[in-house]
This record gives structure tokens, sequence and C-alpha cells, in this order.
């Protein structure tokens, strides 16, 4: 048991699991999230909804994660959009005209997407994926650190993180 310094409230050794578990819940589903950067956000948002009834911990952790990963939805769509238009703008082309009345099939491998994209894609590309590497090794470490009893404040959504999360206690258990 420990007590929150920030809330002045007990926390219990299931809640700093169910807090941790917010976190992990993003580990989790990349995976599923790799090419839909909005999967991540919505498995989070389902994680909130089910500890919405959790003490003040646990829901702060749960709306910290999902801001944490919102905070990704505009640098990964832009590459995913970016990256959709280079392979159907290849794509679009797989059919030319020889005649009149007569098409050829030209081949799209994937050297002409290799070809078609600029420099600045690779460069974003490459930006986007440190970036991505850095915030999952900053949610498996906070992940672990909230387990362990440390209560983990991400710098600019902590602060906003305190302006959404209701104070009320809702926990139907605690007595």
């Amino acid at each position: 048991m420990m007590t929150d310094t920030k809330t002045a409230e007990i926390v219990y050794p299931q809640e700093l699991e169910q807090a941790s578990n917010a976190y992990l819940m993003t580990v989790v589903t990349i995976i599923a999230g790799l090419p839909l950067p909005i999967i991540n956000v919505i498995a989070a948002v389902f994680f909130y909804l089910a500890q919405r009834k959790a003490s003040y911990f646990v829901r702060w952790h749960s709306i910290q994660s999902i801001l944490s990963q919102a905070l990704m939805i505009p640098f990964n769509s832009f590459a995913f959009a970016w990256t959709l238009k280079i392979i159907l703008g290849n794509r679009l082309h797989i059919f030319e005209q020889d005649g009149p009345h007569h098409y050829t099939t030209s081949s799209a491998l994937a050297s002409e997407f290799f070809y078609s994209a600029s420099l600045y894609y690779w460069s974003y590309i490459a930006f986007i994926i440190f970036l991505n590497i850095i915030e999952f090794i900053a949610v498996v470490s906070t992940a672990a650190q909230v387990r362990k009893g440390k209560n983990v404040r991400w710098f600019l959504i902590a602060n906003l993180t305190d302006a959404i999360t209701s104070k009320k206690n809702r926990d139907k258990y605690r007595i």
C-alpha cells in the first residue's frame, strides 16, 4: 500500500497493477495498431471505460495513457496517408493506353515505390519510426514504474490529465 502525495489517497497494490495495465494496453495493441494509428487510442479509451469506476489513481493513469496515444495520431496518420498516396499513386498507373482501344498492363513493382518516394518522405518516415520507438520505450518504462508504485507524470500531458480527471471517488468497493 502506498500514498499518492499529490492526492493524499491510499493506493492499493491491485490499483498499481490496473494503472500499469493502462499503458501496457497500448503496447499490446501496437501489433494491430501499427498500420492504423487510431487503434491504440480506441483500445486505451475502452480500457478507461472499463476502469471509470476505479480509484482516482487508476483513472488518472488511464487518461494519461489515452492522451499520450492521441498525441501520436497526427504524426502517424500523416505518415500513413503519405505512404498510401505513394502506393496508390503507383497503382493508378497500372493500366496504360497503347492505342485508341488497346490497354496494356504495366507492373507496379516495389522499385517504383522506392523511386517515387522522395527524400522528404524517407526523412519523415525515419523521424516517425524514431518517435514511435521513443514513445514505446516511454510507455513500457512508465508501466513498470507505475507498477512499482511511482506516480509518473509525463511533461505537459500530466497537466492536461489533471484538468480532465475528476477527483470524485467512484470506487464502489471502497469503504
